[in-house]
């Protein structure tokens, strides 16, 4: 059942009224108004055909002066002609072009409720006043779609059913509409708290998967299949914006297992630098204490900040249609800017890089990389001249972690996308018979999941233009590299997850939406003192 014209009118006129002045009768009357506005939601009746039809300018002047009316019936003192003119005026600006009959009428009664001025206004100054304001509202968008005339608990066509915005959708075009501030207009409590709850257990889900499953889970975790992220849909839009990055990063999501959430910032993180060594014992004798070292790793998070722009013709006619193109947009270039981060990270003065150099917030000077604490280190850097990338190359780099490189499971062979091609093409990850997995065999799958039992993840991160010395100089810029880096050995922090803004410039016609998060990411010790990896570089990339 939809609200008629008349039934919205009479909900409109006693919203407008306090609690303490409703009868009985009214207050009866207002919840089953109230009960049919909520099913026109959940139903998704309304749509913007509807309101555009039912709210016309002469409706929306009624609506406006049948609240001014009410609220002069029962103040001290009427309005002046000015201060009437000023709240209707801000009331109709904040519209974003629409013709809202609630939202106008609730701005200028929530004001009105605010002043008691000393002169009167007539009823012909009202009209004339409401008439103009009205007159200067711009045609509304295509693809703004109302629910029950613009009221925040059900402005939106949203709810856990197909066609429906999700949350996080809904979020977003909040965000690129009306700002950051009112991210959460036209969603109601219960269904808030539900995506709360939802993006809670999803994140959780997400990261334990991950971390059981290593990169072969993040391969097999999607945002459209049923039972394998298809649930992720329907949360926050922080959570969502954090799953795409994981999605989107292999590298990111094989670190999650050692990720530490920092309370503070920065913040000491407690280490037990050696493990407690056993002793022969006796019954009943005392134990040898073992006196395990202990130590401290300082995190420091620092921001990484995109942007997505579209033109205030976008915002009219087309923001519903480019949500998923932002998201994603979003999603990836986070990935793809931390990536960068962990792999070519350098806080030098001068970066390593002489063309990252010259880009002043370059994500990759957010902290030192792998790259740059790994080249600082003698032993464990290895020129791969001869050979190139080979499996008995991949053998040397293991050998060169010492005992960091016993444990497969606890190594990734982190490649760029040359790399990553040539080792798909390696006799060894071939056949079932080489690599010992049917369903893992790259001559049914395309794909080079391991080699020597060490997950492999492609990152267009890692560099193939670099010179024989594993940095790039803008002359020779042939020279390849990968890593294999032993896991546990690196602590990501997290510090916050996704905060997303909205912007504007007025003369270029441009509106962005800003997304940030805080991120650190360091050895537990120095790599002077342990192998947490090595790189094989100085080889002709391509």
């Amino acid at each position: 059942m939809k609200l008629t014209a008349a039934q919205l009118k009479r909900l409109l006129e006693l919203k407008s009224k306090s609690v303490t002045a409703l009868t009985d009768p009214e207050k009866k009357e207002l919840a089953d108004l109230e009960a049919i506005a909520q099913a026109d939601i959940i139903a998704g009746q309304k749509s913007a055909a509807d309101a555009a039809e039912s709210f016309g300018p002469e409706e929306v002047k009624g609506l406006v002066l049948e609240a001014l009316k009410t609220f002069n019936a029962t103040a001290e003192k009427p309005l002046t002609a000015d201060q009437v003119k000023t709240l209707v005026e801000n009331a109709t600006k904040d519209l974003g072009g629409k013709i809202d009959a609630k939202t106008i009428t609730d701005a200028v009664v929530a004001d009105l409720k605010k002043l008691i001025p000393a002169a009167g206004v007539t009823a012909a100054e009202v009209t004339t006043i409401v008439t103009e304001a009205i007159k200067a509202i711009r045609p509304g968008s295509k693809m703004i779609h109302e629910g029950g005339g613009g009221d925040p608990e059900i402005d939106f066509p949203i709810s856990h059913r197909l066609g429906n915005l999700a949350v996080d959708a809904k979020q977003l075009l909040n965000v690129m509409l009306k700002g950051g501030d009112r991210i959460n207009d036209g969603i109601s409590e219960t269904i808030l708290r539900d995506a709360e709850r939802r993006g809670e257990r999803q994140e959780k889900s997400l990261l334990g998967k991950l971390r059981m499953g290593g990169v072969n889970a993040q391969k097999a975790i999607t945002t459209t299949g049923a039972g394998s992220g298809l649930e992720f849909m329907n949360s926050l839009l922080s959570s969502t914006l954090l799953q795409r990055m994981y999605l989107a990063s292999e590298l990111a999501s094989a670190l999650t297992a050692a990720e530490v959430q920092m309370p503070s910032n920065p913040f000491t993180y407690p280490l037990a630098t050696t493990r407690p060594v056993f002793y022969k014992g006796s019954e009943g004798g005392t134990p040898t204490p073992s006196n395990p070292g202990t130590g401290e790793l300082i995190l420091n998070a620092k921001k990484l900040i995109g942007q997505v722009d579209y033109s205030y013709e976008a915002d009219e006619d087309a923001l519903i249609a480019i949500l998923p193109q932002v998201l994603a947009g979003l999603g990836d270039g986070s990935a793809a800017s931390l990536e960068d981060a962990i792999v070519n990270g350098d806080t030098a003065a001068t970066h390593q890089d002489s063309d990252t150099h010259a880009v002043t917030n370059h994500a990759a000077k957010l902290f030192d990389g792998i790259r740059k604490l790994v080249l600082a280190q003698a032993i464990l850097k290895v020129s791969l001249a001869t050979g190139g990338i080979s499996t008995a190359n991949v053998g040397v780099l293991k050998k060169a972690l010492g005992r960091w490189g016993l444990k497969p499971k606890d190594l990734l062979i982190v490649a760029g996308v040359n790399g990553y091609n040539d080792l798909v093409m390696l006799p060894e990850t071939l056949t079932a018979d080489k690599i010992g997995d049917k369903a893992s065999a790259r001559i049914y799958t395309g794909m080079a999941p391991n080699l020597l039992g060490i997950d492999i993840v492609a990152s267009a991160a890692v560099r193939e233009d670099l010179n024989a010395s594993g940095v790039y100089d803008g002359t020779t810029t042939n020279k390849g590299s990968f890593f294999i880096i032993h896991k546990p050995s690196w602590i990501p922090g997290v510090r916050r997850g996704f905060t997303v803004e909205q912007d504007k410039n007025i003369s270029t016609q441009m509106k962005c939406v800003v997304a940030s998060f805080r991120r650190d990411f360091k050895p537990i010790e120095s790599l002077a003192n342990t192998r947490a990896a090595v790189m094989g570089y100085n080889y002709t990339s391509g």
